[in-house]
């Protein structure tokens, strides 16, 4: 597959595309709901396995929250040595699916747990980097890097040959930031800047800003449209709220000491605003619900509290997820979490 080029052009095609489709897309989840689709967020969490320190090492430890009953659950705590934790519950088939190190050398694989057999099974066997991990129509989606790659890329795990289908093997420089799936409008948000631009003088002695691009895709990488490119501020994430409107977090520039905030993305006037969110002083990470009416965020508070928050858009109201659930004294972080509908 040839390196996809970007050109303004290409950008403004599928910005008349978009404006075509919002008046479909938006009965998408309407009918998408019908049935008994519930929301949940997966959240990924460390403790100390000896209670006060890492000097026995880290357990990974998978919380389930359940949107509509505001209940939080613990599903999953195993002792991982990971270079980064990932972990995503597939609920209807009873898996957790994280990255661990067997080797303790910095490189991950990808591991299954059984929920209800309690059996852990290792799924890979390279050495790999895994940022996002989530699970689509029984697919394992990825963003991963393979042993000796550059850049981090999409990649749909096949669970009957242990095999990654990447988005584009052959490309070496297009590095993917954040990756990210929307049941409303059944399409994966990909970050992405080029390895070889970020390495310019032009970013690393003046601007300090990767050119970025956002391109939109089904969840089998069919259709990849870009529908953004910027090179005036920082962006390290990004989620699609409906079909016209992605949120970005936003820097100045790389190593800003400025607390991060958001902004919004109109893709079919390609228009960007400031999205502040009453209560909340930075935002390490961020997921709105699928009816775009709300929006959970990991970071920090007005009053300096690092946390899991929702904040309804509707009411504009700030709630803390964990507010009734006190966190075991032997937490080490909250890393990370996922939205999911299933």
């Amino acid at each position: 597959m040839k390196k996809i080029m970007i050109t303004f052009g290409s950008i403004i095609a599928v910005v008349i595309l978009a404006i075509i489709s919002i008046s479909i897309n938006q009965h998408t989840l309407e009918s998408s709901t019908k049935g008994e689709w519930k929301e949940h967020l997966h959240i990924t969490a460390t403790a100390y396995n000896n209670g006060k320190n890492d000097a026995d090492g880290i357990s990974l430890v998978l919380y389930h929250y359940s949107i509509p009953d505001k209940k939080i659950s613990e599903l999953l705590r195993i002792p991982v040595d990971p270079g980064y934790p990932v972990a995503f519950a597939d609920l209807p088939n009873d898996k957790v699916y994280f990255s661990d190190s067997a080797s303790g050398d910095d490189v991950d694989n990808l591991y299954e747990y059984n929920l209800k057999t309690k059996e852990k099974k290792q799924l890979t066997f390279g050495k790999f980097l895994f940022n996002d991990l989530f699970v689509i129509d029984n697919k394992v989606i990825t963003n991963v890097a393979p042993q000796f790659a550059t850049v981090t890329q999409p990649a749909i795990f096949d669970q009957t040959t242990k095999e990654f289908t990447y988005l584009n093997p052959n490309d070496d420089d297009t590095w993917c930031f954040s990756l990210s799936y929307n049941y409303a409008t059944k399409k994966l948000l990909s970050l992405t800047a080029s390895d070889s631009e970020m390495r310019t003088p032009k970013v690393t002695e003046v601007t300090h800003i990767r050119p970025k691009t956002l391109y939109l895709m089904d969840s089998d990488f069919g259709n990849y449209q870009p529908i953004y490119h910027t090179d005036e501020f920082e962006i390290r994430l990004t989620r699609q709220l409906d079909a016209n409107r992605i949120l970005m977090t936003y820097d100045p520039f790389m190593g800003s000491p400025k607390p991060r905030t958001l902004k919004m993305l109109y893709i079919d006037s390609q228009k960007v605003e400031d999205f502040d969110i009453p209560g909340i002083k930075e935002v390490k990470s961020f997921y709105p619900r699928a009816n775009a009416e709300g929006l959970f965020i990991l970071g920090r508070d007005t009053n300096n509290q690092y946390g899991l928050f929702y904040y309804d858009m509707v009411t504009k109201n700030l709630s803390n997820v964990f507010e009734n659930y006190p966190l075991p004294k032997d937490q080490y972080s909250l890393v990370d979490f996922v939205y999911s509908m299933e």
